[in-house]
Formats: C-alpha cells, structure tokens, sequence
C-alpha cells in the first residue's frame, strides 16, 4: 500500500464541519447535566486534522492510538469513568469520557492530559479539553502552559493559521508523516520483542532431545541457556530493524515483484546481526539459523502489515487485531516466496562453477546430497511451519496440553519431516535418515502423550551421540513467534 493510500478518505463541507460543532457542544451539555460537583469533569477528545479529508487510515489509527492513551491516563489517575459516548462520522471520531474523583480533578485530568499532548509521539495531533461540572473550560495556560506551537515552525498556532503561513498540503504531509513514523517504530519494536519472547520460550523448552534446556546443555559443552539469553538480547534490535524495513518498504511503494530488493537490504543486517550475536556469546553460534529465518519473517510481517494500510492491525481497548491469524499467514508466506525467489540462485551455481574455498555446511551437503535445508524450506514460503508446524501446535494446545508440551511435540515433528542440517552435520546423512525414518513411523500412530513419555530416551541417545537438531529448533522458534503474533497484540498508547 502507498503512503498516498492511507491519506484517503470522504472530504466534507463547511455546512458539515458546522453541523459537527453542534453535535459536539449538544452531547458536552447533555453529558455536563449528569455531573455533580468538583469532582467530576467532562473530556472531550478529537484530533486536529487539516484540510476537507478528516478520516483517513492513519488518523483512524491516530484517534485509537489518543483513546487508548487517555484511558491509561485516567487508570493511573484511579478516576472512575462514569460515562462515555463516541462519534465516528466523517466529520472527525471524537470521544467523550464523564469522570468522578476529588474536588479539583478537572485542573489535575487536564495537566496530565496537556503532558499527553506535548509528550505521545503523535500527542500534536491530539485535541483534548477538559471542562468543569459548571461547563468552563480548564486552559492550558491556566496550568502554566504555554500556547501550542505549529506542526511545521516554533511560532504560535494560532498565529499560524490566522495569517495560513503554511499551505494545507504541508500540514497534511506532516501530520501523516507523524503518524507513519509513530505506528512503523510500534509496531517494529513489538514485532522483534516477540521475536525475542519466542527464542526465550524456544531454550526453555524442556526436554529437548540434545539441545540446551533447562535441565542440561544436551549434546552442547560451548553454551548453555546464558548464553542463548544473551544472544537473544543481542538479536533484538535485528529483528526491531527487519520489520521496520519491511514496513517502509511496503509505505514506500514497493511491490511484490521487487520483494527480492528487499530481502537483499536486509542481508547486511544479517552480516552485522552475527557479528553482535557472536560477540555477546563469546563466538559461540547460538541464532545464526534465526537471524536468517526470524530476519525474513520479522521483515515480510513488516512488509505485510503496512501493506494494509495498518488496519490490519493489533487492536487494544477497540483497536483491532492484526486480522485472523489464518488469512495473516497466508499472506505471510506469500510474501516470504516473492521475497526469496532468487534465494537457492546461489547453489544453483554451485553446480557450474563448482565451490569456493569458504563453502559453508550447508552447501557441501547441497552438493553432496542435494539438501536444500533451511534456504529450501524457506524459498518455498516455510511451508512445514504454516501447514505443519503451527497448525500442530494449536492443535496440541487445544487437547489441553501446556504451551511446553505442545512447544515439545511440535518440535519431534520438525525432527522427522525438515532437512536439519545440524541433525545431519552431527549425525552423518545415513544416521540421520534412519533417525527421521524411524522417528516419523513412530509419530504417525503415537498418542500426543506417548510422543512426551520418548522424549527422555530419545534425549539420553542424542546426548550420547552428540546429536544436536538444532534446525528443528529454530523452527519451534518461529512456532512460538507465530503463535504470540495472533494472541498478543501491539500496545498503541
């Protein structure tokens, strides 16, 4: 979706902006007639948008980003909201809140409010008044406050406007900008948090067969679950990043067909993510596997969710979620294929100009067996998390199994049906292929409670053997991440 998209919307007439001024002063009276005394006040909120478009996406999310705020204010405040109504016309959504508390709450609702103004990164838009019981207006200046200022200089607004110093468009490109830069920076930093919680949720998984936990490092004597602590700390600006690269991808224009320009953006960052992961662990590779796969899926879920324009989004206190986890993940893997069309280019060269001298482990098992790994399954769009992987979870989890049951069913599941190149690497192709070959013919007539009594005697070999399915990790990684994507959603106050 362009950025142009999200500024469109009804424009309306001097009649009907007149008309709303009447409906507002209508419902403050009849809301004013309910209150009683000095401990009671009345917030009226809308924000201040220039020009004839008043609702548009992103002062939709604006107004919901005020709402959310002003009902966090008056929870800290502890103020009782004894009364509220909404408008939602083109005119402008506005909210009224009737409150109760002390003698003087209106001149203290209206400080904290002013601060909201001057402090919430889109509070400039904000447009919150407070009146008493008697129907006075409590003023800023009143408290101390200075006037506000322009959008666009220093000066005072008003002044501003009297004499149109700016043009329409200038304000309008401002207060969208405002808006942009607020929801990308929210909504990326929840992303790579989650992103975060997932890798915490993954180590402490237990029992692993022969990864770390926490009971034992498995078949690891470099790291334990510190280290993957720190690694996650390390990673989570990373992750911050990629989604934030997706999202102004996608508000700058760019379509599918240039998805692949996109993931090259974000290689570097991948290059560097390594070098910070490395260095918080000492030199131990404890995520290079999620810097690959959790940087793609942080950046397509970036790409997706400003491509709908935001409002498909995480609702809190009536703002929505980021739309039906099952239509999100389609698009999501959608969107991952387009990105890593060009991804198995590389060992497709391998087969004409032969390797380099810093081949990796994955492309000497790609010219020695034609394993793809974890690039195969995700230029394919991760099809085993979307299909297998996540839908097996929340099939688990609704049997009534704890999130580690199902985080540790799931995660046999990934052993028997990917191409784990960490399996294979430490066990050998052949070990390896018995290892899967049997352990599927077991999950396919294995009651879920059967496939948690194995785990202990499938750990004790592996650690014995060395054997780490460290691949098959990762992905129980990006389960989780899936996962708290559909249930937990994006703070906008």
């Amino acid at each position: 979706m362009n950025h142009t998209d999200l500024c469109t919307g009804t424009a309306i007439t001097l009649q009907q902006v007149l008309d709303a001024r009447e409906q507002r002063a209508a419902i403050q009276n009849e809301m004013l007639s309910d209150l009683e005394g000095d401990g009671t006040a009345l917030i009226s909120f809308t924000l201040n948008i220039v020009g004839p478009v008043k609702v548009f996406p992103y002062t939709i999310l604006a107004y919901e980003a005020g709402l959310a705020a002003i009902r966090e204010c008056l929870m800290w405040l502890e103020a009782d909201i004894t009364g509220f109504r909404e408008v939602r016309e083109n005119t402008g959504y506005e909210a009224f809140f009737s409150i109760k508390k002390e003698p003087g709450i209106a001149h203290i609702c209206k400080g904290y409010l002013t601060e909201l103004e001057e402090t919430h990164p889109v509070g400039r838009l904000f447009d919150i008044d407070v009146l008493q019981s008697d129907g006075i207006k409590v003023s800023r200046e009143a408290l101390g406050h200075a006037g506000r200022t322009c959008l666009l200089c220093d000066k005072p607004a008003f002044l501003c406007g009297r004499s149109r110093t700016h043009t329409a468009q200038e304000l309008v490109e401002r207060e969208t900008v405002l808006i942009r830069d607020f929801f990308a920076e929210r909504f990326s930093v929840h992303v790579g948090l989650l992103m975060q919680k997932a890798l915490f949720y993954e180590v402490n998984t237990t029992l692993k067969p022969g990864l770390v936990d926490l009971v034992h490092n498995g078949a690891h004597t470099d790291m334990d679950r510190y280290t993957f602590r720190d690694s996650a700390y390390a990673l989570t600006s990373y992750f911050i990043e990629t989604a934030r690269r997706g999202m102004e991808f996608a508000l700058d224009g760019g379509s599918q067909d240039e998805l692949p320009e996109l993931f090259a953006s974000i290689r570097p960052l991948g290059m560097a993510a390594e070098t910070a992961m490395r260095q918080a662990t000492g030199g131990v590779n404890t995520h290079k596997g999620m810097i690959f796969s959790g940087g793609i899926l942080c950046c397509a879920l970036g790409y997706d969710m400003a491509s709908r324009g935001f409002l498909g989004a995480c609702r809190l206190n009536g703002c929505r979620k980021y739309a039906a986890p099952a239509e999100a993940f389609q698009d999501l893997e959608t969107t991952v294929k387009h990105m890593l069309v060009h991804l198995l280019d590389d060992y497709e060269m391998l087969r004409t100009s032969g390797p380099s001298k810093d081949v990796s482990h994955g492309e000497r098992l790609y010219m020695r067996y034609g394993i793809t790994g974890i690039r195969g399954e995700a230029h394919l769009g991760f099809p085993t998390l979307f299909h297998m992987g996540f839908p097996l979870f929340k099939q688990v989890l609704a049997h009534g199994h704890s999130m580690n049951e199902a985080g540790c069913i799931v995660l046999l599941h990934y052993m028997a049906d990917t191409e784990d190149s960490n399996l294979i690497t430490r066990s050998g192709y052949d070990t390896a292929g018995k290892i899967q070959a049997e352990l599927k013919r077991f999950l396919e007539c294995a009651s879920y409670e059967e496939q948690l009594a194995v785990i202990p005697k499938l750990d004790a070999y592996f650690v014995r053997e060395r054997i780490s399915p460290g691949g098959s990790a990762d992905m129980l990684a990006l389960t989780y991440f899936l996962y708290f994507i559909g249930i937990l959603p994006c703070r906008w106050d």
